[in-house]
């Protein structure tokens, strides 16, 4: 027997492409997808979602969300189907993956058998059976490639061929600002049936050929700040055995989410439209071509979190991570540099050295406030050194300097018994050697006790009240003078202490620092009136001997442009890489540039205070005091209500303004 007129009707049912070149290409070569078809198959440039795995493979990889997608083609004739269905799913730094099937089938062929007498229908049906994947995006480029199966069944009869396809497109990132921009253009080409698919039916071979499609798009913004999109696509399939075709297409997308589209090739005319769908879009193509009219309805939907909501996700995780490593890391580096300055401070408190001990023992209670090891080990090195000093000048034979310092030693440890046997004992001597009267003696030995606590109204008060005894008392006088300048200096680091926190926003802090300057100088009127002027929150007026820029509003943030956040992603994340990998310094440099550029990109900020406040803590280490400083009060610029930063910052400036105050001590 024999299927008499059957290939006719199979062919005049197909797709124009297997019909006007004598069935030299599959069916499936005409592609899929109502929005492809409405562009006259100028597809290749702009190819996206699950219908690229047809048309070119590489356009997967700016797939943002798992998509579903169903396409159906009306007809020619009655039994005639030709469908299409296809999912995309992306992952996350893996590139996409997709999966589609075309099936072209018709039922109702008529059968005859050699003689001619009717022998009932039998069925043809064709699958294409895709499997593709696409590399994540690199810079404009994307590649990607499908594996595909072809299956022929006829009247009992089947047959099945291996194929691959390879597809790359170049597509700027972002979206295009003007008319004329390098972002406008994109290009694709893709090589369907790069491994030929072979299907041996009864009556002979069939081999598809090899097929180069290449196409280009320019893109079109309507007006400037708007989602309204025109985009010009032009293309050409080459075919060893198929010959040439040209294909062209337009499209207009409007930001209420409705597209239209039109479009030729030297087959068919069509047009079409679509329209956003909650998370969907439906499209539909009206198409003209000599066999007559053609609908096409493509169907999609999107959904699960996009590429970009994971890649976010999976940033803040490791963000999250990497803050909590460093909350452990900054823990752990407190802990080693407060161990390390304990054994350095107990150390030099064995050898003697009760100055550096005393430093020592201060730098373990900035790493630890609580550290009663420290506090312990700070006033041992603080009495010892008192009575270190004491000594120096007993042997002097300044027996009223001595006093003072083994007094200040008692005022440091009330139950030492060296320190109060010392001062008994010089008292006594002094008592006997000296033909100042016992009161202005004490008086001055009290006065010098305070100034080496830094009591300085105290002494002052003690050295006054020396003087209206003994008017003429040189030693008064001279202790007098110290107060004098002591206070001056104390004076002028408040005060710029106050400046500096009433210029970043801290009035607070501000008033506390200008009422201990003005403690010690009542007479300073300029400091009550900017207390009084903060504190109603009036603007600030400016002094004659220390002028104050005007306060500013900080500016709304812009937006960034493109080519910037581009710039502020990388430079985020060098910042980032620098910072695991402990170097501050360097990390410090990426995240200003990147706060610079805008306060709120990402955790630019948080990592910003962390890179200054590991590099002061090394700074600090290192001994470099100022520059630890200057590092923690820019954290203090960025965020005034940082403890860690006021913390630091308090201990550092006290150990500053200490550093100040000893050459003034040993005068």
């Amino acid at each position: 027997m024999r299927a008499c007129g059957a290939i006719a009707p199979i062919l005049f049912a197909g797709t124009a492409a297997a019909v006007e070149r004598g069935g030299v290409e599959s069916p499936f070569a005409a592609g899929v997808g109502a929005r492809a078809r409405a562009l006259g198959g100028a597809y290749v440039a702009v190819a996206e979602g699950p219908t690229a795995a047809a048309w070119n493979p590489a356009g997967l990889a700016f797939g943002e969300r798992k998509k579903i997608v169903f396409f159906y083609t009306s007809p020619f004739v009655e039994g005639n189907r030709y469908t299409f269905a296809g999912y995309q799913h992306p992952f996350l730094g893996l590139g996409t993956f997709g999966f589609g099937n075309s099936r072209y089938g018709v039922d109702g062929i008529d059968k005859y058998d050699a003689s001619g007498a009717a022998l009932g229908t039998f069925s043809s049906v064709q699958n294409e059976w895709i499997f593709s994947y696409a590399l994540p995006p690199m810079g404009p480029l994307a590649l990607g490639a499908s594996v595909k199966a072809e299956t022929h069944s006829i009247d009992g009869h089947r047959a099945t061929g291996i194929g691959a396809d390879l597809g790359a497109i170049v597509r700027a990132e972002g979206s295009p600002e003007t008319f004329l921009s390098g972002r406008n253009v994109a290009f694709g080409c893709a090589v369907q049936n790069a491994l030929r698919p072979t299907l041996a039916l009864a009556e002979g071979e069939d081999r598809h050929p090899m097929l180069l499609r290449a196409g280009l798009a320019y893109r079109i913004p309507l007006a400037r700040g708007s989602g309204n999109l025109l985009t010009l696509l032009g293309g050409v399939d080459l075919g060893a055995e198929s010959g040439s075709r040209a294909r062209a297409g337009a499209e207009c997308v409007l930001d209420n989410g409705l597209s239209l589209r039109i479009g030729a090739n030297d087959e068919e005319w069509a047009s079409g439209l679509g329209i956003e769908i909650a998370n969907g879009r439906l499209d539909y193509t009206f198409g003209s071509m000599e066999l007559g009219s053609i609908h096409r309805l493509e169907l999609s939907f999107a959904f699960g979190k996009s590429l970009r909501e994971r890649i976010e996700e999976a940033r803040n995780r490791e963000e999250q991570k990497l803050g909590e490593r460093t909350e452990e890391e900054l823990a752990k580096k407190e802990e080693r540099q407060h161990g390390a300055s304990l054994e350095e401070g107990n150390a030099l408190l064995a050898h003697g050295e009760y100055s550096g001990a005393e430093a020592a023992f201060e730098r373990a209670l900035l790493w630890d406030p609580e550290s009663a090891e420290a506090a312990d080990g700070l006033r041992k090195a603080r009495v010892e050194r008192r009575i270190a000093a004491g000594d120096a000048r007993l042997a002097a034979g300044d027996l009223l300097e001595a006093i003072a310092e083994y007094r200040a030693a008692l005022a440091i440890d009330p139950d030492d018994e060296r320190a109060s046997r010392l001062a008994a004992e010089t008292t006594e001597r002094l008592d006997r050697s000296t033909a100042r009267s016992r009161e202005v003696g004490e008086r001055l030995a009290r006065g010098i006790e305070h100034l080496a606590l830094s009591d300085f109204a105290k002494a002052r008060a003690e050295f006054e009240k020396a003087l209206e005894i003994e008017p003429g008392n040189a030693d008064a006088m001279r202790y007098q003078a110290r107060a004098d300048s002591l206070v001056a200096l104390r004076v002028d680091i408040l005060v710029e202490e106050g400046n500096w926190f009433r210029d970043r926003g801290r009035p607070e802090t501000a008033i506390e620092r200008y009422g201990e300057a003005l403690a010690f100088r009542p007479d300073r009127d300029d400091l009550a009136r900017e207390i009084a002027r903060l504190r109603a929150g009036a603007p600030s007026e400016t002094r004659r001997d220390e002028p104050v820029a005007p306060p500013s509003e900080t500016p709304a943030p812009r937006p960034l442009t493109a080519d910037e956040l581009r710039e502020a992603e990388r430079m985020y994340r060098s910042g980032l890489d620098a910072f695991k990998a402990g170097r501050y310094g360097e990390a410090n440099r990426y995240f200003e540039f990147v706060y610079g550029l805008s306060r709120a990109y990402e955790n630019a900020e948080s990592y910003l205070k962390q890179s200054l406040l590991f590099l002061g803590m090394d700074l600090y280490t290192g001994g470099r005091l100022e520059e630890a400083i200057r590092n923690w009060e820019r954290i203090l610029e960025i965020d005034p209500e940082d403890e860690k930063a006021l913390s630091y910052l308090g201990r550092a400036r006290a150990e500053a303004r200490k550093t100040q105050d000893l050459p003034q001590r040993t005068q």
